[in-house]
């Protein structure tokens, strides 16, 4: 096999595993094992485009859910799978293919060579895979980029730094031949059953179905607004009337409030200046090496 492993930065524990991994499972003399550090936020872009140049077997994605969208966004025009060896903070792609959280064993399944097809979720000509928001979501992900520290902690400040400074926008929103107005709290549409540290808005999500799961909340009550929470901290299975699940493979969104939306994709802040935004799913597009 010729693999070539993605790596963001990690710590030196982390590291020394991956090497150790990697030694133990692959065989000097048959396989041909090149691993390739990130230095900057989607530097792993440039590199997997290195690696396909080389026409590997495998392109190894060793990060949480950005990480794996800067390398698979590469690889969703070819027949190359990814592989996921989750390193990163939530880790919402690989929680939803069950792939080990344990260095070792998410390495291993490379050689097993199992493939399942993945759908690939489209915004304005930007891949996601996991999920994409432009409502609390978005400006949750943004603050914690922006403070730059890691973890379910920083996770936590974040969420409650977004829901005190949170503003309303006023969308448009386009599917099925439905055409609604709206004022968002949570807009959230997603490829997977996962958001992260088994947090999830959309448990009934399926990776290969053509479709992208939308949950939304309108603008409510503080009340309502802390029933949400304290529901989706505890993973509670969100059923009343007030939040609203549809499935669907195409949608528009405009903006018709001042200003620009505010978009994440995949944990990742996306900034855009359209007032329009176009969503669509390509069906079974990518193919992820699965346990």
């Amino acid at each position: 096999m010729k693999v070539f492993f993605i790596v963001k930065p990690i710590n030196n524990y982390a590291l020394k595993q991956l090497y150790h991994s990697i030694e133990t499972t692959f065989d000097k003399k048959k396989d041909s094992v090149h691993v390739l550090k990130t230095s900057k936020k989607e530097h792993a872009i440039d590199l997997t485009q290195k690696a396909i140049e080389e026409k590997p077997d495998v392109v190894v994605a060793c990060g949480g859910d950005g990480t794996v969208n800067e390398v698979a966004r590469g690889l969703v025009k070819t027949e190359i799978p990814i592989a996921v060896v989750p390193v990163g903070s939530g880790n919402g792609i690989a929680r939803h293919f069950k792939i080990p959280s344990g260095i070792s064993n998410a390495i291993q399944l490379i050689k097993k060579k199992k493939i399942a097809k993945m759908d690939v979720g489209v915004v304005n000509g930007h891949y996601f895979f996991g999920n994409m928001g432009c409502a609390l979501e978005s400006h949750f992900i943004r603050i914690y980029n922006k403070n730059g520290s890691h973890g379910i902690w920083a996770y936590m400040i974040a969420f409650f730094n977004a829901i005190i400074s949170f503003k309303y926008q006023k969308i448009l929103i386009e599917y099925q031949k439905e055409i609604k107005q709206i004022s968002p709290f949570v807009f959230l549409l997603s490829n997977t059953n996962q958001q992260g540290y088994n947090f999830s808005l959309t448990p009934q999500a399926l990776s290969d179905d053509g479709q992208l799961d939308l949950f939304w909340i309108e603008k409510s009550s503080l009340i309502k607004k802390i029933k949400f929470m304290i529901n989706t901290l505890f993973c509670k299975r969100l059923k009343s009337n007030n939040y609203n699940f549809v499935k669907l493979s195409t949608l528009k969104i405009s903006l018709l409030d001042p200003g620009n939306f505010c978009i994440q994709i995949d944990g990742e802040y996306l900034p855009v200046t359209s007032k329009n935004l176009e969503v669509e799913v390509i069906p079974k597009k990518l193919n992820v090496i699965v346990p």
